[in-house]
């Protein structure tokens, strides 16, 4: 698959880097309190309330007490009933010389006054009467105590949340962060050199194809939190390796360095994040790699004026960079490659840049290496710099 982003398409598509780590750390924070908020009794309550009030049961008890007017009511009628039967003949006779009771009106009179003067029956009418009536039973206050939890912040922000985000979140954990604020090499997690098995094999060498010798880490240093690579120009000889002849001595016209980080092994189900820049007419990489050229995943490429990313499985493996277009080398980005099961897949800040199946042999761990490098026969070098400000490995939560 041949990459190729038009700046246009980037402009549009691209977050910047400041609102990307925007992004990361907002994301950190709700999935933080999205699963405070899950576990709390707060929560336990709405979910219940929320099912209890709708049931069909409670939504027919509220229309009722809500909709239903006085007048249309048992008691409202009874109460009218017993005025009418007032106004009767025999009613009134009754009522002022109490003969008359075997009269039907009168016996319906009798029964309607006893009933109307219950204490049950005023307690009924007064419900009935009442304009407040949903809010004075339990259910309205369940009702009201579900609307008000409906306006909680938290669980406003809880049935809002962007749970697609928070699950991919969730898949993984931190298991490693460097912000650079150490101050010497040999106080962190880094050293000079490559990653080889044997501590016997001289690590830190250039090759004899390239313009530059590898310091044994002086080019290395930290300033503000900010890890610099730098190359300069000046004549040293060091180690180079030599397809033929092995280790040999060369003399070089430039000074790099390249570092490594055994401590912490890359294999299937890591993410690497890094943001980083670079300076200068140079090449500068960071990648994952073992003890030999292949496997290789290529984080952050810089050669040539162009960005590139890509993976080798073996030596042999040709024409396995994809070049990115649209990117400026002086601008921080955060580039990002997830080796999961089934692909390798590259980000920059937000952006899915490439993916493929090509997979790494199973059960193979890599190492962080960090360098910068010019080309044999490159010409108008300069010097230049690799700037990283963090990079942080996830692993897919068991």
């Amino acid at each position: 698959m041949n990459l190729f982003f038009l700046r246009a398409y980037l402009r549009r598509q691209l977050l910047s880097t400041p609102k990307f780590e925007q992004t990361i750390e907002q994301t950190r924070l709700d999935a933080e309190r999205y699963h405070k908020i899950e576990q709390s009794d707060k929560l336990r309550d709405f979910l219940a309330l929320e099912k209890l009030v709708a049931s069909s049961e409670f939504q027919a008890k509220k229309k009722e007490l809500t909709t239903k007017k006085y007048k249309d009511t048992d008691e409202a009628k009874k109460l009218a009933r017993l005025k009418k039967l007032t106004k009767d003949k025999f009613v009134r006779q009754y009522l002022k010389t109490g003969e008359g009771d075997n009269r039907s009106a009168v016996m319906q009179y009798e029964e309607l006054r006893k009933e109307t003067e219950s204490d049950d029956f005023r307690r009924r009418n007064a419900f009935w009467q009442d304009a407040h009536r949903w809010d004075n039973t339990e259910e309205g206050k369940q009702d009201a105590r579900y609307a008000a939890l409906m306006q909680d912040p938290d669980i406003r922000f809880y049935m809002s949340a962007d749970t697609k985000a928070i699950e991919q979140f969730d898949r993984f954990e931190k298991v490693y962060e460097d912000v650079f604020n150490w101050t010497r090499l040999e106080a962190s997690d880094w050293r000079a050199g490559m990653h080889y098995p044997s501590n016997a094999f001289v690590s830190n060498h250039a090759f004899t194809n390239e313009q530059q010798a590898y310091n044994k880490g002086r080019n290395v240093d930290t300033a503000g939190g900010i890890l610099h690579i730098k190359t300069v120009k000046e004549k040293v000889t060091a180690p180079a390796w030599d397809e033929k002849k092995g280790m040999v001595m060369t003399d070089f016209g430039y000074t790099s360095d390249v570092i490594c980080n055994d401590k912490v092994a890359i294999e299937e189900g890591s993410v690497v994040q890094v943001k980083v820049r670079c300076t200068g007419n140079l090449n500068h990489a960071i990648c994952l790699r073992g003890s030999k050229r292949a496997p290789l995943i290529h984080l952050f490429d810089y050669r040539k004026s162009r960005f590139y990313i890509g993976a080798k499985e073996n030596d042999k493996a040709e024409r396995y960079l994809k070049e990115l277009d649209g990117l400026l080398q002086s601008k921080y980005k955060v580039f990002t490659v997830s080796w999961q099961k089934d692909e390798l897949i590259w980000y920059i800040n937000n952006m899915e840049v490439y993916r493929t199946k090509n997979l790494l042999p199973k059960g193979e761990k890599l190492y962080i290496h960090m360098f910068s490098s010019i080309p044999a026969g490159a010409r108008r070098v300069s010097e230049g710099e690799l700037q990283v400000d963090w990079i942080r490995v996830f692993k897919t939560k068991n």
